[in-house]
Formats: C-alpha cells, sequence, structure tokens
C-alpha cells in the first residue's frame, strides 16, 4: 500500500498565504538599510589616537635618563560637554590623573604614553551634548629629568570648535 504521487496540479508551499513574498531586491534593501542607520549612528563620532605606537618626551628618552623599573598604567575618563569639545585639555585632565596615581606609587615621570579618544556628538540637532571617553596609557618611573606635563601627539588631537563647558566628569 503506497500512497499516490502527489498530482501535478497541486503545489507544496511552505509559506502561508497571508506571509509577505520576499524577493532579491527586497533583501537587498533590507541590508542597504542597516547599512545606512549604522553609518548615520557613527558620523557623528570621532576618534583619534597618539598613534600606534607609545610616545616618550624627547627629554626623557635619553639613555640613563629614566629607572629600569617601569610601572604600566592605565587611566580612563568620561566627560559629558557642552558646547563643543577642546580634546587638548581634556587630555591634560586625564594626563593629571594618570600623573597622580604614579606619584602615589613614587614615581617622578610618564614613559611610553598612548591615547585614543572618541567623541560621541550630540544625536540631536537642539541637543549639544557630546560625551568624550579617553584612555591613557603610560609607564610610570623615576627620573632626574623633570616630568614636562604635557600629554605626547597632541597635534592628533581632534575637537569641536566652540566653547567648552565640561558638566560631568567619570573616572
Amino acid at each position: 500500500m503506497s500512497s499516490p504521487p502527489p498530482s501535478p496540479t497541486r503545489s507544496l508551499s511552505l509559506r502561508s498565504p497571508s506571509s509577505p513574498r520576499l524577493s532579491v531586491h527586497g533583501i537587498s534593501n533590507i541590508f542597504l538599510g542597516m547599512r545606512r542607520s549604522k553609518e548615520r549612528s557613527k558620523a557623528h563620532h570621532i576618534s583619534c589616537t597618539s598613534g600606534p605606537e607609545p610616545v616618550t618626551a624627547p627629554s626623557l628618552a635619553l639613555p640613563d635618563a629614566v629607572s629600569v623599573r617601569k610601572i604600566p598604567l592605565t587611566h580612563s575618563d568620561r566627560f559629558v560637554c557642552v558646547g563643543a569639545v577642546d580634546l587638548q585639555k581634556l587630555l591634560r585632565a586625564s594626563r593629571a590623573s594618570l600623573y597622580d596615581n604614579a606619584e602615589h606609587l613614587g614615581a617622578n615621570v610618564l614613559i611610553d604614553e598612548q591615547w585614543s579618544a572618541t567623541i560621541c556628538g550630540p544625536k540631536h540637532r537642539n541637543d549639544g551634548t557630546f560625551k568624550v571617553n579617553i584612555r591613557y596609557q603610560a609607564s610610570a618611573a623615576r627620573s632626574e629629568k623633570r616630568d614636562p606635563c604635557r600629554p605626547v601627539a597632541l597635534d592628533q588631537a581632534r575637537g569641536v570648535p566652540g566653547l567648552m563647558t565640561i558638566i560631568e566628569r567619570v573616572d
């Protein structure tokens, strides 16, 4: 007792009659829409770094200028600013916090410095709030020379022009 073969006029359908039909064109439009929304969400971000390699101030890069013992440190800050972003000032503040941590460990200079920053701009045209994330890395050391108290590669820092007001800082 075998079942009769399906008749050629009867077709099997895996989708319900009420479901929409997707074509290759429809699927490609979905992917293009997802890509555009991702590009739009990243359009208000500015990212910059000090560079791919850690940098030491020229006065401390001389042989025997720094102790052999080095302690790697990392400091992260999140600033909320209104109106503009002066990234150079924010980098100075982050470096100063890292330097304070180094002093508590007995160090008096920072070497092998590297930073990265991301500025997230206002999502709404009427809202002038920027969120800035900074990650500053360096090694704490001892030296006879004075610390330059200045972030490395400040020429790489890009900000948003205008008058900046810091309304929040989270360490």
